[in-house]
């Protein structure tokens, strides 16, 4: 097998020809060599590169565009270090290139091997979606090098034994937040077992002043984000879950402005204008993609709470039982293998709407229509305040070498809005939890760390999520059948506060070791891997831009 090494592979099948390779364009950095990381002319010399490689698609085919992929390489990563020096280049190299292959998507076919004497039937069916011409742009479908396997409980398992069918479903997490010029709403999202991974971005900036008193640019931006969160729930053909994960605090407008969109009346009505929609898989309600569950999170640090690593004794689970490993490193767990806790208090025992005055804190304003409803300077030129949160790696891996990326816009469906009344909000949330872990959260924005800096290097790292809305219709959904109101309820479902928050901080610490380091054998963050992209894709913004 040695010998066959830089011998390119031959076809297996007539299939291979449909599904094009992906090219990958290396581009060595020569410039940013000897300059400081700061350096505003870092982003010069990298848009500089970007263009050139724009400008050499140009040449190319249209049909073959969408197979190639840039990767730009500092030139301080392609050299070899002396023995002395502490970066370990075979790890870099590692990294680089599980980098590169998780920004390889695969594109679908557009032609297919079957040919349709009649006009009619499957394969012109299939034929003539593929030839759509409102979707002119090739689909490209993400290949990640590996996934979280599947968890079956009990009831589940005990089902299959007597040939009952399982439940099909899955779970949208996303996280969303502004650019650091506060131009663009930066969106990423991910499903249960890190099959999809897809970004977003939306234009927010109000350019004329005299309009911005009279459009809601946080209201248009959430509306446009959750169309977009449809589009790709109307791309499948089975029923989901939405998780919204906001990473920073969540303003009460943001509060207003989500439970509007995520009404029960609203849910319903995407659900059945989605199976109107899908006549292809249309066939039951199980194989029509719908919206049973959503809930709001928000993440932020918590820097009251600090695990003291002198009180580790000897043996303890969190440390090696040697002497030396406690007197010369950190907190760490067995074989050096990060931990996360999550506790879980409910604020109330059940869902309760009540209405409430709440206090005029930090300038608040129930008028006001900032991302955060928090006070901004004047000099920041913005009326619509930070909303807290989000490098243009398309790869959730850490890599030591940025990526000029593009990030993938889903399509935009129709505009869909509750057409009930806003209820009144509790200010209080319905849950609260607490992430613990000794793995770290690195390449956050400093505005994340704003409220307690002494937690940004803390070890372990303490982080406080809170449900702010939550709504189900998966018992009341006409679309379902009777079978599945019978089992017991999924945890998303449940009317149980702490349950349903338990349930997204345990997925959110699952996709985690989605950012896995093959350098390291370790995760690189324990953030889950939508967030991680997240916060490199608003790096990448700031950075170039």
């Amino acid at each position: 097998e040695r010998e066959r090494i830089g011998i390119p592979t031959e076809p297996e099948s007539a299939d291979s020809h449909a599904y094009p390779p992906a090219v990958v364009i290396y581009m060595v950095d020569p410039f940013t060599y000897t300059a400081e990381e700061e350096s505003s002319s870092a982003s010069f010399w990298l848009l500089s590169l970007m263009r050139c490689y724009t400008e050499m698609l140009e040449n190319l085919p249209e049909n073959m565009r969408s197979s190639f992929i840039l990767q730009i390489v500092p030139c301080q990563y392609m050299l070899q270090t002396m023995k002395d020096e502490q970066i370990f280049y075979i790890q870099h190299l590692k990294s680089l290139a599980f980098s590169v292959y998780c920004q390889c998507r695969r594109p679908l076919p557009t032609q297919i091997h079957i040919k349709s004497l009649t006009g009619f039937g499957p394969a012109a069916s299939i034929e003539m979606t593929l030839k759509n011409s409102e979707r002119p742009s090739p689909i490209q479908l993400y290949s990640p090098p590996f996934i979280l396997a599947p968890i079956k409980d009990k009831q589940t398992e005990l089902g299959e034994t007597f040939g009952e069918a399982s439940q099909k479903y899955n779970v949208l997490f996303v996280g969303y937040c502004l650019s650091h010029d506060q131009r663009w709403l930066l969106a990423s999202c991910t499903d249960l077992h890190g099959d999809l991974l897809e970004t977003c971005i939306v234009n927010i900036d109000l350019p004329n002043r005299s309009r911005r008193c009279k459009v809601s640019a946080r209201k248009i931006g959430l509306q446009k984000l959750w169309e977009w969160c449809i589009g790709i729930i109307q791309m499948t053909s089975l029923p989901w879950r939405v998780v919204i994960g906001r990473l920073g605090r969540l303003g009460h407008g943001e509060l207003k402005d989500w439970s509007i969109l995520l009404g029960e009346c609203s849910l319903q009505t995407i659900s059945k204008q989605l199976k109107e929609v899908c006549r292809m898989c249309g066939i039951s309600s199980a194989d029509s993609p719908s919206i049973l569950s959503a809930c709001l999170v928000a993440m932020e640090p918590q820097g009251s709470f600090v695990v003291m690593p002198d009180a580790v004794t000897m043996g303890s689970v969190f440390g090696r039982s040697t002497a030396l490993n406690l007197q010369s490193s950190q907190l760490n767990t067995p074989q050096d293998a990060s931990c996360t806790h999550i506790l879980v208090f409910p604020t109330s025992a059940t869902i309760q709407v009540a209405p409430a005055n709440y206090p005029n804190e930090d300038g608040f304003s129930p008028n006001n229509d900032d991302m955060f409803d928090l006070p901004f300077p004047d000099d920041m030129d913005n009326d619509i305040g930070i909303l807290m949160t989000g490098n243009l790696h398309s790869s959730p891996n850490s890599s030591p070498v940025p990526s000029p990326g593009s990030p993938g816009i889903g399509s935009q469906g129709e505009r869909l809005l509750s057409r009930e009344a806003p209820e009144e909000l509790k200010q209080q949330p319905l849950a609260l939890g607490y992430f613990v872990s000794t793995a770290k959260a690195e390449n956050l924005p400093q505005w994340f760390w704003s409220s307690c800096p002494q937690a940004q290097n803390q070890c372990p790292l303490f982080l406080k999520a809170s449900l702010h809305h939550h709504i189900s219709v998966a018992q009341t959904d006409e679309l379902l059948p009777a079978r599945t109101s019978q089992r017991v309820p999924h945890p998303l479902d449940s009317k149980t506060t702490s349950d349903v928050l338990r349930f997204v901080l345990e997925q959110y610490n699952a996709l985690s070791w989605l950012t896995c380091n093959p350098a390291t054998q370790d995760r690189g963050s324990c953030l889950p891997v939508h967030f991680v992209v997240l916060t490199q894709l608003y790096n990448a913004i700031m950075n170039i831009l």
